[in-house]
């Protein structure tokens, strides 16, 4: 029988168990780390998508309402009509910045069931940071009736319009009639200014004075030419039937004139 010696067996030192215990603990710092890095940026990519789905509605809804703008004078508290088809102004409906009010068509009303014509009053309004939109169920609304309000968008800055009129943009316009564009800037928290430009349907703009002069130039000849052929045959058919002798005799006529 051979007597074997016995070596001690060697464990993990403490400078060892502290050295694993620190690299498994920044291994798991920097995978929470990466893991928070990476939902936080989906949570602001999908924030960003989601006022960027909000800023596609709310500009397409713009743009509905003044692509069916008319050219319409508001009716005054104290009588008559005013003489602007659309007001613009920093002044007006308490707004924070620029406000826009004007009236539209087309508001639909399927076989005329809503107690409501096709016409609206439309209103752009900044409170709260927010840009609201206005509108009443009638276009001339009672005196102190509240408009139904819609948000489009929010976290709003500030707002400015221009208007197309004579081949450039201006801030400021008479608004006796429609321009040809409007311009829209709305500057927004977190993602800076953005504008669009709407057109205007032709049909909402005035006529010229060379249009109208051609209307009526048409208008003219038409009638001109149809009353060369419609009394034609009335005028030679009266003479036939009323007057027999002066239609075989054609100095008879000129026979009493010199007379």
């Amino acid at each position: 029988m051979s007597l074997r010696e016995n070596k001690p067996q060697r464990g993990f030192t403490l400078i060892e168990m502290l050295l694993a215990i620190a690299i498994f603990a920044l291994l798991g710092l920097a995978a929470n780390a990466v893991l928070g890095t990476v939902l936080k940026n989906d949570e602001v990519t999908q924030d960003f998508s989601n006022r960027l789905r909000y800023l596609q509605q709310g500009f397409g809804a713009i743009e509905r309402d003044l692509g069916q703008m008319v050219a319409r004078t508001p009716r005054l508290l104290e009588g008559g009509r005013g003489t602007t088809v659309l007001q613009s102004g920093s002044d007006m409906l308490d707004s924070e910045s620029e406000a826009l009010s004007f009236f539209r068509i087309g508001w639909l009303n399927p076989d005329g069931k809503l107690p409501r014509g096709s016409l609206q009053s439309v209103a752009y309004v900044v409170i709260a940071g927010k840009l609201e939109r206005w509108y009443y169920p009638y276009p001339e609304p009672e005196f102190g009736a509240q408009p139904l309000k819609t948000v489009l968008f929010d976290k709003v800055l500030s707002v400015e319009y221009a208007f197309f009129v004579g081949d450039k943009w201006e801030k400021r316009i008479e608004a006796t009639t429609l321009p040809e564009a409007i311009a829209m800037e709305v500057e927004l928290e977190g993602i800076g200014k953005i504008q669009r430009k709407f057109l205007l349907p032709k049909g909402s703009m005035p006529k010229s004075d060379d249009d109208e002069g051609k209307d009526k130039g048409d208008d003219s000849s038409g009638d001109g030419t149809e009353n060369g052929s419609g009394n034609s045959p009335g005028n030679g058919s009266g003479a036939g039937k009323g007057n027999p002798d002066e239609s075989e005799d054609d100095n008879g006529p000129r026979g009493r004139e010199d007379i």
